[in-house]
């Protein structure tokens, strides 16, 4: 068995503490030059938000967004009529069905929609007015041009809806189309809330491609199956048909019970989610990573001997037979749990190791190098796959090259737009999907509102210098003009492994996924017909929340220096080489400790320094009026209270993250008074006031987690060591530092406060507090503070 000492090319890094202080050009610029770039930023957002689009809005006069009766339809309708005329709608008025070709599900669903709208309608088979029509003809609503070339599959989602008073009716080709007409038709009508009414107009509309794919990570936690359903049923609301979910070992796997952890779903659960997303014309995608991103199944002794590399668990081995054996099984278990499903995804993500290890050399030399054993490793198991009657989606990515795309089969589709080698997947036959993120690496929040904007390139190598929003339509328009590749979809993925809920990555999935219908909208309208059809016309400058929380949580991970950590164990490698090295943690400067006698400070230096004090203190009051304005919208929220509650935690969690940074450094005031304190019990009261900061300060960290937690667990099975008669293994990936993975449970949200050493500060400050008091007879104390204690 091969190891990491097997390799030559081995750089051994010795473990020694480097604080990476933040470069000047990414600190926080002064109070006024932020203040004019807001006021810049907005202008700019205000233009864009007016600019036009292609659909065409007829209106009677002048619309502004708040009048504009189409301004809340995301996606934007291809064609859209429609005039400021208004018509109310009645509870007199019915539902004309054809039972034959509209299905019972989907009729059931539009009465559950408009009663909750306030408009309980029933269902008549006879001829009434006034009434909305429900129409299911082939042939019936022509589409326009398209990116997609498929349009026997995008004529199937088309539909017509036309609004004239006591008459609504929607024409569809097909029960799809329909659906489709009545999300539409309910977008509408959520637009005029509390007004029970709609304009006159008429709005025919298609998709520009075929699919519209999410990707929820649910790798390091799950929801419960109740939630899961109305995560689907709303991405159906924006017409995404699609939804890939990465459970790893959150599936109760028969072929590999060791992997299967705590409140793993069960095949019935699968399947049961599987026939609702099929209810709501959503594809349910399994998701398994294979050669690489598998620590959670490496890390478990039972299949060490699938490694590529012995001692790292983060690649299989392509070449053993087992290797094969065991994905086959398990994607088998996850396709027969998903009946009736059309696609799934072998995720061959970052396979860097592919060929290099003496173990597969041999094969990789004989074939044509490392990418065309990748290639023949894909081939194997789509092909294997394809039999099965799936779609396979892959990742044509390093080390994937242009002469390896031959040997790839035809039926594929590649996840993975790049410009370089479109064409020679369209010349073999493969069809292509436009990949995109609403997030990347950012571990509480999404940035879709960067701090810093000049120097905003993410961890995974994009340029979101103009947001998240802006950049994926950047990607998916550019690719889309560009035209060279077979188009049938896009996939938007957010990587919840990052440790942030994915709840926060709506404004992104619905937005992205839009530009996948219609890309004729620009980001700031995107955007703001998010805030509009997301959480009702009654919502209040929530586009500024999303601002307060894309900066609060940036400047949650630029507030504090990295380091070579101390705690965890050394990572393996990167997409380059392997080599040993120290994982990256944070921390900062230590709290001074007075000395004995004097209480005399040697080493005045602030923990925080004095641009991130004063960031985190003029940060406070928006971090403040933000929960005032998540107050405000839950009051006004209908359907998205939990939505809100998320931003609340984040809220929380960006909140005492400023507080902590702005108490250290008032603790450290503290301390220097008492050294000039003009007599003994002044100085101790100083010293008491700076350990009961402290105190506060703990008790704050701990009540946050504690809200955090109730909230995520409304939706979230508890992330435990062992439960049901399974354990979770607690091992990290050898490659990759998901952050959830450094703790059980949901204390990876405040690791680095807790390997904050202030217990040691706290007993070094009270013995000099007590030694002082004694020589001046007054009284003592003996508390603890147990800083790492949050229960």
């Amino acid at each position: 068995m091969y190891t990491l000492a097997t390799f030559p090319k081995i750089r051994i890094i010795s473990l020694k503490i480097q604080v990476d202080s933040i470069s000047d050009s990414r600190r926080i610029a002064s109070q006024s030059l932020r203040a004019a770039s807001r006021v810049l930023l907005l202008a700019c957002c205000l233009f864009l938000a007016k600019s036009p689009s292609t659909a065409q809005v007829k209106t009677s006069k002048p619309t502004t967004p708040k009048t504009n009766p189409g301004s809340a339809l995301l996606p934007l309708p291809q064609q859209m009529e429609l005039t400021d005329k208004m018509f109310k709608i009645s509870k007199s008025w019915k539902i004309i069905s054809d039972r034959s070709s509209v299905p019972a599900q989907v009729l059931k669903s539009f009465q559950e929609d408009l009663k909750e709208g306030g408009l309980p309608l029933s269902v008549a088979t006879k001829s009434s007015s006034p009434a909305i029509r429900l129409i299911v003809k082939k042939g019936s609503v022509e589409i326009g041009a398209t990116v997609d070339t498929n349009r026997t599959a995008l004529t199937r989602q088309a539909y017509r809806l036309s609004l004239k008073p006591e008459t609504v009716t929607i024409t569809a080709n097909d029960a799809q189309g329909l659906y489709y007409g009545m999300q539409t038709f309910l977008q509408l009508l959520r637009a005029q809330a509390p007004k029970i009414q709609l304009p006159e107009g008429e709005i025919t509309d298609w998709p520009n491609v075929e699919v519209r794919m999410i990707y929820w990570d649910d790798a390091h936690h799950v929801e419960k199956l109740g939630a899961l359903k109305r995560i689907v049923r709303q991405a159906s609301t924006y017409k995404i048909n699609a939804f890939s979910i990465k459970l790893e070992g959150h599936f109760q796997y028969k072929s590999a019970p060791a992997i299967v952890e705590p409140y793993a779903l069960t095949p019935q659960e699968y399947q049961e989610l599987a026939d609702f997303a099929k209810t709501h014309y959503v594809d349910l995608v399994p998701f398994l990573d294979a050669p690489a991103h598998v620590s959670f199944i490496l890390k478990h002794p039972e299949y060490r001997k699938l490694r590529l590399i012995d001692d790292i668990n983060y690649q299989f081995s392509v070449t053993n037979p087992e290797t094969f054996k065991l994905l086959d099984a398990m994607f088998s278990e996850l396709i027969d749990a998903s009946k009736g499903s059309k696609f799934i995804i072998l995720s061959n993500d970052e396979a860097y190791y592919t060929g290099k290890a003496p173990s597969e050399k041999a094969m990789a030399d004989s074939l044509g190098g490392n990418g065309r054993l990748l290639a023949w490793f894909i081939k194997k198991m789509a092909d294997r796959l394809h039999e099965q009657g799936r779609t396979v989606l892959f990742w044509g990515e390093f080390p994937l090259r242009k002469e390896d795309i031959t040997s790839l089969p035809s039926h594929i589709v590649n996840g993975v737009y790049n410009k370089a080698i479109a064409a020679d997947y369209k010349k073999h036959g493969i069809r292509q999907f436009v990949y995109t993120a609403t997030q990347g690496a950012e571990p509480i929040f999404p940035n879709y509102y960067p701090l810093h904007t000049k120097t905003a390139v993410m961890a995974d190598g994009s340029d979101r210098s103009s947001g998240r929003v802006a950049g994926m339509f950047r990607e998916i328009g550019t690719a889309f003009k560009e035209n060279l590749s077979s188009f049938m979809g896009v996939v938007i993925a957010g990587w919840a492994d990052a440790g942030l809920h994915p709840e926060t990555f709506w404004l992104g999935y619905a937005t992205a996924t839009a530009a996948g219908w219609n890309n004729n909208l620009t980001p700031a309208d995107a955007s703001a017909r998010f805030m509009n059809a997301f959480y009702g016309s009654a919502q209040k400058d929530m586009d500024s929340i999303y601002h307060v929380l894309s900066e609060q949580a940036e400047f949650h991970t630029e507030s504090w220096d990295w380091i070579a950590s101390p705690w965890r164990t050394m990572i393996k490698g990167n997409s380059d080489s392997l080599f040993l090295q120290p994982e990256k943690d944070q921390t900062l400067p230590l709290l001074p400790v007075p000395e004995p006698g004097t209480l005399a400070i040697s080493d005045k230096t602030y923990p925080v320094n004095a641009q991130r004090f004063a960031a985190a203190k003029s940060m406070l009051p928006r971090n403040k009026y933000a929960f005032q304005l998540l107050q405000q919208n839950k009051s006004r929220a209908k359907k998205q209270l939990y939505n809100l509650e998320v931003l609340e935690s984040v809220a929380a969690i960006c909140g005492q993250n400023l507080r902590m940074l702005v108490t250290l450094n008032q603790v450290t005031d503290a301390l220097q008074k008492a050294t000039s304190a003009g007599n003994p019990a002044a100085a101790v009261r100083q010293l008491d006031m700076a350990m009961e900061m402290v105190s506060k300060l703990k008790t704050q960290r701990d009540s946050t987690l504690a809200f955090v937690k109730n909230i995520w667990y409304k939706e979230w099975q508890p992330l435990v060591e062992e439960a049901n008669g399974r354990r979770y293994l607690h091992q990290v990936d050898d490659i990759k530092d998901h952050q959830p993975v450094r703790t059980i449970d949901l204390s990876y949200l405040i690791y680095r406060e807790l390997h904050y050493p202030l217990d040691q500060w706290w007993n070094d400050v009270q013995k000099v507090r007590n030694e002082y008091a004694k020589q001046h007879q007054l009284p003592l104390v003996e508390k603890q503070l147990k800083w790492q204690q949050y229960r």
